[in-house]
């Protein structure tokens, strides 16, 4: 495991939650394991403005290749985001563009001026001291008809990786996806890459056995891969 010797105090800072879903709009926190404040996986449900969401839409048809996210213009911590003190913000929309193998990306506003509401928070989770899994294991979330996989995060090294389904999974419930449960993908192991970076996308293939885990039980189910919504080693583990 990686040594920390940064200290543990938060400063109220900019937080950039990337956007998945077309029906009902999440966001996932874009993470840092090496500042206190960006040290969170965190998982929410937004409620935006109708004209923002219009502008997520529109300009994600006309540049497919982009990536979304809505971050805060004024500071603020997460904490009270996870317990449920924070419930809105002023914010602002950018349009994301990566290059290479997500090393370079610009965030280029493209809406400003509104407040972010969140709807519920699906899953906060402060990083910790643990071993890393022995295999793959991903947050499942969603709503409806629309089901994304985010990464589940350890410490140095490992990379941020969120995808959308392409349908959800037979033995998926609403629940399930409510509550962003975890599933294991049993073939590709997630050891800290014998303490190197991931330099490739770890999931090639366009389906994976997987095991969704639900209240102590295992329950296999198939994961049809979709577009990649984001892919992060550089800033993560900085």
């Amino acid at each position: 495991m990686a040594t920390r010797h940064d200290h543990e105090h938060e400063d109220p800072s900019v937080h950039s939650f990337l956007l998945a879903g077309r029906k009902t709009i999440h966001g996932y926190h874009l993470a840092m394991f090496g500042m206190a404040e960006h040290r969170y996986q965190v998982l929410l449900k937004y409620n935006l403005p109708t004209d923002v969401i219009n502008t997520y839409l529109m300009d994600a048809q006309a540049h497919p290749e982009s990536f979304y996210a809505v971050r805060n213009t004024e500071p603020m911590l997460l904490p009270p985001v996870g317990d449920g003190t924070l419930t809105e913000y002023p914010a602002r929309l950018d349009r994301v563009t990566q290059t290479g193998n997500g090393e370079d990306r610009v965030f280029e506003p493209i809406k400003e001026g509104f407040t972010a509401r969140i709807k519920e928070v699906l899953n906060f989770r402060r990083f910790t001291q643990e071993d890393f899994p022995a295999h793959l294991t991903y947050l499942i979330y969603g709503e409806g008809d629309e089901a994304h996989i985010a990464h589940r995060l350890v410490d140095r090294p490992h990379f941020e990786q969120i995808i959308t389904l392409r349908h959800v999974p037979d033995g998926l419930t609403q629940d399930d996806l409510a509550r962003a449960v975890e599933v294991t993908i049993p073939s590709v192991p997630d050891n800290g890459h014998g303490n190197e970076p991931w330099t490739t996308r770890p999931l090639p293939n366009s389906d994976y056995e997987a095991v969704l885990h639900r209240n102590g039980t295992a329950q296999p189910i198939t994961l049809p891969l979709g577009d990649e919504r984001w892919w992060n080693i550089t800033t993560l583990n900085a």
